[in-house]
């Protein structure tokens, strides 16, 4: 019985915590296609697809225990299911956006970017291909042993 009743307690409390989310989408460029969206940062990721309407959506995602998820969501015009890109910049609307959950009503609206303006030639920043990342040392031996591994 004391499990049954400490079951309930914290599934009381658990619940009590729980945080929900409304989110709407404006100034879509069009109605076709599905707002896709991901919602990540929660012990349980959220997913979703959602049809526009006259310019917009609205969608909400519940039980959130943890305090701030990160959001990710694109309009998918042409129905692939995939952000499509022209060279290499998004060509349909895209959005990512952090978000603090309080314990209160959580309601945040969103508007896509679907200008991706051309960068001057010769002013683009030059990115590596892949971060250096320093080695480790250790007393178990110097950088290039511990790289190396067993051989």
């Amino acid at each position: 019985m004391k499990t049954i009743i400490a079951s309930a307690a914290l599934l009381l409390c658990a619940t009590a915590s729980a945080r929900n989310l409304k989110i709407t989408v404006s100034d879509l460029r069009s109605d076709k296609g599905r707002i896709l969206w991901y919602i990540h940062g929660d012990a349980r990721p959220r997913q979703g697809m959602e049809k526009p309407e006259s310019g917009s959506v609205a969608f909400s995602a519940e039980d959130f225990t943890a305090d701030s998820v990160t959001l990710y969501l694109f309009h998918d015009e042409n129905g692939n299911y995939r952000l499509d890109r022209d060279d290499g910049k998004p060509a349909e609307g895209c959005c990512t956006r952090a978000i603090v959950l309080s314990a209160e009503k959580n309601e945040i609206r969103v508007r896509l970017r679907y200008e991706f303006p051309e960068e001057p030639a010769g002013e683009a920043a030059e990115t590596p291909a892949r971060a250096k990342i320093p080695a480790a040392t250790s007393p178990a031996g110097t950088p290039d042993e511990l790289n190396r591994g067993s051989e």
